[in-house]
């Protein structure tokens, strides 16, 4: 039996790749929880989107219904804060929270901590206090801040008297050059076991939008092994440095959360997420990626519910499901596969020029997807073949062949380019 992960802060894009990390491995079940309605309920069925804010005082107690309702074993917090509240009151909550310990989670939260704790290493960068000597420019940025929020460049002390006052700032020396990320994992044994540098070449509203993997050089292997000698960690965590003046990387940020471009190391066949819930379990892992290079690139996945139930589909054939009698429409074969998966009645409804049956097996079409194969004279309009006495849908290509269907028998009928409302991510 499959053993349930709640994750927690559902909504964001480091959880959403987290539970497609998890979704079909054998071991776990992942589910995703937040406190607000967002776009986890159009992936997983079984998304929890009312739970308090995990500052209310009954935040704990709604937090164990939900792990008692779904059988949870572990939780995994998606943001700093929250990997920082759930550590300070891991006792308070029935499930293994995965992630490095408390001390760890605090240094990781707060940028001051965190050159406090590694102050005096090459990569460190220079801190500045405000009413010191100061060398601009230099780099304003949040102590408890995250991609680029409440930062900026500082060039002098007009500029740095001008912040707003309420944020407590850090100030360090301005780092110009090249950005990247280190992912790493560290096992309970303490021992760092995986360390994989990519850098970050398309940057959007402060996260990385297009990344690529690097060489793991001296310079990345000592920068990752004298921090895991200063701090403990468990499982995942992960590195931000950036090239000073002078070609050299400094430390930007460490955090214990997943990173939203770890999903660039899983493609190296190294899941991170899966990993880091069989080391909570007491089981030693191996790691080995894959070795070549590789490119991420980040855009927007548009995700949609429609508010109609069918129990058949009519897929018609050329140009729909097949172009050209031997090219797949990949966009339309997974509807199909989809539709199977759920026990709907499919019909093919065909006007195809040749023998059907020896064009399906000739591109090795398994024709029994099909309850039934209905073809229609060249002549004749498919509605006259098809009826909507239970509630169906036709995918068609054809124009007036869909117009007819929702003129005639007023069933939805949807073109190739609209396929994409109907995919159900939550399967």
């Amino acid at each position: 039996m499959k053993k349930t992960v709640l994750i927690f802060g559902g909504g964001g894009y480091n959880a959403i790749q987290l539970y497609f990390a998890l979704k079909n491995t054998l071991r776990y079940h992942p589910i995703l929880i937040s406190s607000n309605d967002n776009h986890s309920a159009f992936i997983c069925k079984e998304a929890v989107t009312d739970l308090p804010y995990d500052s209310d005082p009954g935040f704990y107690d709604a937090l164990n219904r939900c792990i008692a309702k779904t059988n949870a074993e572990f939780i995994i917090p998606t943001h700093d804060t929250a990997a920082l509240r759930l550590m300070e009151n891991k006792e308070k909550i029935n499930a293994v929270v995965v992630c490095s310990p408390l001390e760890t989670a605090r240094i990781c939260r707060y940028k001051s901590l965190t050159y406090e704790k590694l102050a005096g290493l090459e990569f460190t960068p220079d801190v500045f206090l405000h009413d010191g000597e100061i060398s601009f420019p230099i780099f304003a940025k949040d102590d408890t801040g995250q991609g680029g929020r409440n930062s900026a460049v500082i060039h002098n002390r007009e500029e740095l008297e001008a912040l707003n006052p309420e944020i407590s700032y850090i100030l360090c020396e301005y780092l110009p050059g090249e950005e990247v990320t280190i992912d790493c994992f560290t096992d309970r044994h303490g021992v760092l076991k995986f360390i994989s540098p990519r850098v970050r070449t398309r940057i959007l509203n402060g996260i990385s939008a297009r990344s690529e993997n690097m060489p793991l050089t001296y310079e990345f292997n000592k920068i990752a092994n004298e921090i895991s000698d200063r701090i403990r960690f468990r499982g995942y965590w992960y590195i931000q440095c950036r090239q000073d003046v002078n070609g050299k990387y400094k430390l930007m940020e460490i955090s214990t959360r997943f990173a939203g471009t770890f999903g660039l190391t899983k493609n190296l066949d190294v899941n991170l997420p899966l990993l880091a819930l069989r080391d909570f379990e007491g089981q030693d892992v191996e790691i080995l990626p894959n070795d070549y290079h590789i490119t991420l690139d980040k855009s927007y996945i548009d995700r949609y519910r429609i508010d109609y139930r069918y129990e058949r589909v009519y897929f018609d054939f050329d140009d729909t499901l097949v172009f050209e009698r031997k090219k797949y429409n990949t966009e339309a074969i997974r509807f199909l596969y989809q539709c199977m998966n759920k026990g709907l009645r499919l019909i093919l409804i065909t006007k195809h020029a040749y023998d059907i049956e020896e064009t399906m097996n000739r591109i090795k079409f398994n024709k029994d997807i099909f309850d039934e194969i209905i073809e229609v004279p060249a002549d004749q309009k498919k509605y006259l073949y098809m009826n909507n006495e239970i509630p169906s849908i036709f995918i068609d290509n054809a124009f007036e062949e869909r117009k007819a269907v929702k003129e005639n028998l007023h069933m939805p009928a949807f073109d190739t380019c609209n396929i994409e409302c109907l995919i159900d991510w939550r399967d």
